[in-house]
């Protein structure tokens, strides 16, 4: 086949809130579905956080809607959201 002149609009299958989100569900230790303060706090050291204690406190306040100061499967989507945009990715 001849792909010459051929535009090929490319998009990431696996994009990096689906990536993050796969990666916060491995550090579920129990398989549970609910992160606690340790698991987010490995989770965060993985990613590369300097301070990974203060930045699942902060998580916990911004994701946790229920105020159990953990992150159940219906708050992971805000996790995310929160950790996309301080920055972190997978690399």
């Amino acid at each position: 086949m001849n792909t010459k002149g051929i535009i090929s609009i490319g998009y990431q299958i696996n994009s990096d809130e689906d990536q993050l989100q796969g990666m916060f569900k491995m550090f579920d230790k129990d398989k549970n579905g609910i992160l606690t303060r340790q698991e987010l706090n490995e989770a965060f050291s993985k990613l590369g956080s300097k301070f990974p204690a203060w930045r699942t406190w902060r998580t916990v306040r911004h994701a946790d809607a229920n105020g159990d100061g953990c992150i159940s499967e219906q708050e992971i989507n805000e996790l995310v959201k929160y950790a996309l945009k301080r920055g972190y990715k997978l690399k």
